[in-house]
């Protein structure tokens, strides 16, 4: 029987509706999974079980009045820790950061609060979103084999979602910190349209590369939960005022398929380890089954693709960090060696990177007067036992993720197989410019044709204590 907590925030939804669970019933239970798996997965800095509580009964009074209610009302979700929320604990996972309490909370915990949604806590990272374990804070580790990372930097958000701790996460990515963790865990990961979803109250990485979205365990509930956080935000200096399709529960998934699918050629694909390899045959296999035309394209600049990123973050970096850059010691080492990289990054490198930038960008939107949509593999390998740090050669985890960092277009990262060892791997799918809704409907296409499983740290534990 499946649990209560594995089910999608839609069904559970319908389920308040018909009366049949409470929001006090799945808190209740969401913080007792939570308690059992934490010392394995060490996906939270801070719970807040008193108020998520507090919050579902008053949900539930809601409900019995039958009162028309937001579709997230009473659902429990978490946040990555650098999403700040009014006078609570907003480390970064960061010694820097340690006792820090905002005096304001982001736009989206804000959206999220009006909707009724519940939060549950705030999830572990890597420090700063920068790549790097802080040492105070540990890696988090993966619930299909917690000898491996969740991936970051939104480590603890996805391994909270894949895990059953939450419906679903709020996570930040600048070259791939949604979208890798979420191959890596077998959860979707939605990186939007840059400008979408409001990132002001984010403590942010690099102001031109970032980008904020929902981690969930389908895509419809993705969708769900992006149409509820998106929105032209005027605190926001880089929200964008553009519209995406409206959200329809009853119709989601049933619009036209793309009839034109953006595949790399092989020679961009080398690097795939046998078992992604496979996994990305199988899925282009089912593509063709669905009468979809594999087209292959090509973007100018694909193999610089980190030398631009890198332009970029590395200067907006240091200059958010050069007022702490006296306390060495209080950083990981190799966040400290970043920052410290980006202090000594040349103007002309970081102008020629937002150069690149804008022509990045017209290069992949133009790819869309050929292509409906753009698939490729998430990462080339399944989730290493520990983060490869930035620049690594042998490990390049931003190769197919930060392309679409530097472009801005929507991107989504879904499971569609297993390796030989049972580790979960990702395939993700682009859209053009606030086509957010119909890339995450051609995902739910996909994810029909896929098999589904529950990882082993839920398969060992689930039967003995739930």
């Amino acid at each position: 029987m499946v649990s209560l907590l594995d089910l999608s925030l839609l069904e559970v939804a319908a389920l308040y509706r018909k009366k049949e669970t409470s929001p006090v019933e799945v808190v209740t239970k969401t913080f007792e999974r939570l308690q059992k798996l934490e010392p394995q997965l060490n996906a939270f800095i801070t719970t807040m079980e008193e108020a998520a509580l507090t919050r579902a009964r008053q949900s539930e009074k809601r409900f019995l009045q039958n009162e028309s209610l937001h579709l997230l009302e009473g659902i429990p979700y978490s946040a990555k820790d650098l999403f700040y929320k009014k006078d609570s604990l907003t480390t970064c996972a960061s010694r820097i950061l340690k006792d820090f309490m905002p005096g304001y909370s982001a736009t989206v915990l804000t959206k999220l609060y009006q909707s009724g949604a519940i939060l549950i806590g705030k999830n572990n990272m890597l420090e700063f979103a920068y790549g790097v374990v802080h040492p105070d804070y540990g890696q988090t580790n993966n619930p299909w084999d917690v000898s491996k990372t969740s991936g970051g930097s939104s480590s603890g958000s996805v391994a909270a979602v894949a895990s059953g701790v939450g419906y679903f996460s709020l996570g930040s990515d600048t070259g791939g910190s949604i979208r890798i963790p979420a191959s890596y865990c077998g959860a979707v990961g939605l990186k939007p349209t840059r400008g979408l979803v409001s990132t002001y109250g984010v403590f942010p990485l690099s102001w031109s590369l970032d980008h904020a979205g929902p981690i969930t365990r389908t895509a419809t509930d993705a969708a769900a939960v992006l149409s509820t956080i998106a929105d032209f935000d005027p605190k926001d200096p880089h929200s964008q005022k553009g519209s995406i399709s409206a959200f329809d529960m009853g119709s989601f998934g049933t619009s036209a398929a793309p009839k034109r699918v953006g595949v790399l050629p092989d020679h961009k694909l080398k690097t795939l380890e046998p078992d992604v390899q496979k996994v990305y045959e199988k899925t282009l296999n089912t593509v063709r089954g669905l009468g979809w035309e594999l087209v292959e394209f090509e973007v100018q600049d694909w193999d610089r693709t980190e030398e631009i990123v890198l332009n970029v973050l590395l200067p907006e970096a240091a200059h958010i960090h050069q007022k702490w850059i006296h306390r060495k010691e209080d950083y990981a080492e190799m966040t400290y060696r970043q920052i410290e990289s980006g202090m000594k990054q040349k103007a002309i490198d970081y102008l020629n990177g937002l150069r690149d930038l804008r022509r990045y960008t017209e290069a992949v939107s133009t790819l869309f007067k050929s292509v409906d949509v753009i698939l490729t593999p998430t990462v080339a390998f399944p989730a290493p036992a520990e983060d490869p740090e930035i620049g690594s050669e042998e490990m390049d985890e931003m190769m197919f993720t930060g392309p679409f960092n530097i472009s801005g277009h929507p991107a989504v990262s879904l499971n569609m197989g297993f390796t030989r060892n049972g580790l979960p791997v990702g395939m993700q799918l682009v859209g053009q410019h606030f086509g957010d809704m119909e890339l995450l409907q051609i995902a739910y296409r996909l994810e029909q044709t896929r098999e589904t499983k529950l990882p082993p740290v839920l398969e060992r534990f689930q039967q003995k204590n739930e």
